[in-house]
């Protein structure tokens, strides 16, 4: 058993180009960096004190946690674990949360493996997993905290049905049933855990409904994740020859794209909305992932896999777009991913970076290693970099811009290393947040008690929106929710938009910092304000990244 007291870390911020990472715990540690990496690489140590335990997965969280799933392997079949429950937050200021759930998961859950989990708010976690009842398997949530006490246990639906959180982990989670054949599924939008008994609720439900267009059949379908707290959920319809009038009309378009979307409060489903058409006869289009485009939408990665037939020869090839549109529903754009990215390798992903530009990381058949690079707007290559076969398991802090590859497990011994990647754009660094020019008061500034105004500058003109702004004091406890002094909600009419169009002025209550010589944080809420050109939501700012304090002089 591995001795704790001997065991120290030193977690660092990431100056320049990254903003996080850990400080001080007791069972990381840090490393020399070696030669081949830059100074701005990051290197640490976690050693786990149950003997026996094996890194299963991880989960990054915005504001820096890393949540590490470690599981007993099943010595006689590989593709089973043995049915307990371990979890490890290991915070950016050091600080590790242990989670060793006292309960025996059903053998549905774990051989083969059909479980995971999703954080649902400040200290809870709901376990997702296969269980049979009366012979008939369906999908439950264990909800659970992080002191590893059972809360409840709620039935979630079919095996089939998908489980996402609504992009914000207080607005709770949504479950998504498996569409019928003709491309109708339910959905059902449930509640966080009341935070005295751990009670969960359904807030809304509804469907997803196919439009009703005639000579067309659904294909499949594909959801993703808002920042403000909702979903997307996009249609893929085709053209069916076989029921339709024989026509040689070069105007048909053969495959259509929809996406629809629903906001927390709404709780309903805006009309599907059409983002993308072709008159190309291709044998399958397929969604591969969808993320935010920090103002300007969302960019969705679609293969279209066509047959192309020159002089009696045919030949199947696979290419790959980005899809852009609003959440408006309108459409941006629609391009063709370099084949020198798409066809290099097995298989690649890129996404959208928040502080400009793209990240393309790229996966090989016969290898763990990943090659990744930085592309601008228009697609030029600026940086990359590489993880080596030595590691086997890859994640992303994408609130900073941060890459973390985990090298194969030695003994109860993990290593870590992080690349911060390359900012196109280093404005709002301090806030996380690219958009956000500066604040008053700034980052870490001594206050007067008896202020009554903060006012956040944001670098294009902006209008308030839903979501809120809240102030909370630190009371001490890492353990416990910190105190909250104030929220408003941006639509409130207290909160004010200058006539710059850029500054929001936030009103402050008397009784907001009136305990001299204490430490407060201000948490911006994505979707507080919207970019005015495009009426989409703004990321805001994470907790414990606007510090303040009062100076010890108070003033009645």
């Amino acid at each position: 058993m591995l001795n704790l007291a001997k065991m120290l870390i030193i977690f660092m911020y990431l100056t320049s180009i990254c903003c996080c990472y850990f400080v001080s715990s007791q069972s990381v540690s840090p490393q020399n960096t070696p030669s081949q990496d830059t100074s701005q690489d990051i290197w640490y140590t976690y050693e786990e004190p149950i003997e026996g335990l094996k890194l299963h997965d991880t989960y990054t969280l915005k504001d820096g946690t890393l949540m590490i799933w470690m599981t007993f392997d099943d010595e006689e079949d590989p593709s089973c674990m043995l049915p307990y429950f371990h979890l490890r937050l290991i915070e950016k200021t050091g600080q590790i949360t242990y989670i060793n759930l006292n309960y025996t998961f059903p053998p549905e859950a774990v051989c083969p493996i059909n479980m995971t989990f999703i954080p649902l708010s400040y200290n809870y976690i709901m376990v997702i997993y296969v269980k049979s009842n009366n012979g008939v398997k369906g999908k439950y949530g264990l909800i659970i905290n992080y002191d590893s006490e059972i809360i409840s246990e709620i039935y979630l639906g079919n095996v089939n049905d998908y489980i996402i959180d609504s992009g914000r982990l207080e607005k709770g989670f949504i479950r998504i049933e498996e569409h019928d054949k003709k491309g109708i599924a339910a959905w059902h939008w449930l509640s966080i855990p009341d935070i005295t008994i751990g009670k969960v609720v359904e807030l809304g439900s509804g469907k997803f409904s196919v439009p009703n267009l005639l000579s067309y059949t659904f294909v499949n379908s594909f959801n993703f994740s808002l920042i403000d707290g909702g979903i997307g959920y996009a249609y893929i319809l085709k053209y069916d020859e076989m029921g339709s009038s024989a026509t040689n009309d070069p105007n048909i378009q053969y495959w259509k794209i929809y996406v629809s979307f629903i906001r927390e409060g709404t709780y309903l489903p805006t009309t599907p909305s059409l983002v993308y058409q072709t008159t190309t006869k291709l044998n399958s289009i397929v969604f591969n992932s969808c993320t935010y485009n920090n103002g300007v939408g969302y960019i969705c990665i679609v293969s279209l896999n066509n047959t192309i037939t020159n002089r009696n020869q045919s030949r199947t090839e696979v290419n790959y777009y980005r899809l852009e549109f609003l959440t408006t529903g309108a459409f941006i754009q629609f391009d063709m991913i370099p084949k020198e990215i798409s066809n290099t390798s097995d298989n690649f992903d890129l996404s959208s970076l928040i502080y400009g530009g793209f990240l393309v990381r790229k996966y090989y058949t016969n290898t763990t290693a990943m090659d990744f690079y930085i592309l601008d707007n228009n697609g030029n290559y600026k940086s990359g970099g590489s993880f080596g076969p030595e590691f086997v398991l890859y994640n992303m802090f994408p609130r900073n811009g941060t890459l973390l590859g985990i090298k194969r497990q030695t003994g109860n011994k993990l290593e870590f290393l992080l690349k911060p990647l390359l900012r196109l754009n280093n404005q709002g660094a301090e806030y996380d947040n690219p958009v956000i020019e500066s604040t008053k008061p700034a980052v870490n500034e001594v206050i007067d008690s008896s202020i009554n105004e903060i006012t956040i500058k944001y670098g294009i003109p902006v209008r308030l929106s839903t979501a809120n702004i809240s102030i909370f004091q630190l009371n001490g406890d890492p353990y416990k929710p910190n105190l909250l002094r104030q929220t408003i909600s941006g639509n409130s009419k207290l909160c004010t938009v200058g006539s710059d169009n850029h500054t929001v002025h936030i009103p402050i209550f008397s009784s907001t910092f009136n305990q001299p010589n204490s430490s407060y944080h201000v948490v911006v809420d994505n979707n507080f304000v919207i970019s005015q050109e495009r009426n989409e939501p703004l990321l805001g700012i994470i907790k414990k990244t606007w510090m303040i304090s009062t100076s010890n002089t108070f003033f009645f």
